[in-house]
């Protein structure tokens, strides 16, 4: 079972200082750039797929293989 965090809970976790916005937290949900799942209008992180990430696309593909 996946992790689920909070939108607003990940991106004050996330970033130290001032976090970016929820609305700019929303469109990189919307947009693929953050492992999110929608559930029931709410925004959730997968934390354990994030993790996974490595910031290079053909790695990420390649360990989601």
């Amino acid at each position: 079972m996946s992790k689920l965090m909070d939108l607003d809970q990940w991106r004050r976790a996330r970033f130290a200082g001032k976090p970016p916005s929820m609305t700019t937290v929303r469109r990189w949900c919307r947009e693929g750039h953050v492992p999110a799942k929608k559930m029931g209008g709410t925004w959730f992180i997968d934390l354990d797929a994030e993790r996974r990430q490595t910031g290079n696309p053909l790695v990420d593909a390649i360990l989601e293989a």
